[in-house]
């Protein structure tokens, strides 16, 4: 059998919604680290024609600013685009050997539509002091 040269590739693109609020924890070092999951379901026909949907939960792990930043801006139910790499890790709890596979993410989007805040209405307006008001109209540079 001839030598493969397997490239090392390790690439995710995802997205999905986040199934709980996202939680934010520091290591022992002090590093930020926000987990969360994300459901990322498809739509497909059976054999019988029929439409289905499969749903994947898939976890989630960002680090450092990016987690500090994340941890306010996201919640249940947030849409994200996610790009990173997979990450296994193994523990014992009592006895039992735990394995998990997630997402170490570097680059999350948030997909959620950003609504402005509401303009002032008139009675919630400032007064303009009277020598400001000359000069926003008489001085102007242009």
């Amino acid at each position: 059998m001839s030598e493969i040269r397997l490239p090392a590739i390790n690439l995710v693109l995802i997205s999905g919604r986040l199934t709980a609020d996202p939680n934010l924890n520091f290591t022992p070092d002090g590093v930020p680290v926000l987990k969360f999951r994300i459901a990322s379901g498809r739509v497909y026909k059976d054999k019988n024609g029929n439409w289905k949907e499969a749903v994947t939960y898939i976890p989630v792990s960002v680090w450092r600013e990016q987690a500090e930043r994340l941890a306010e801006a996201l919640h249940k139910g947030s849409a994200v685009y996610v790009e990173g790499r997979l990450q296994s890790r193994s523990w014992e709890v009592e006895g039992q050997k735990r394995n998990i596979v997630e997402i170490n993410a570097w680059r999350i989007q948030n997909l959620e539509k950003i609504t402005a805040a509401p303009k002032e209405t008139v009675e919630e307006q400032e007064e303009v002091p009277e020598t400001e008001k000359e000069l926003q109209d008489d001085d102007l540079p242009f």
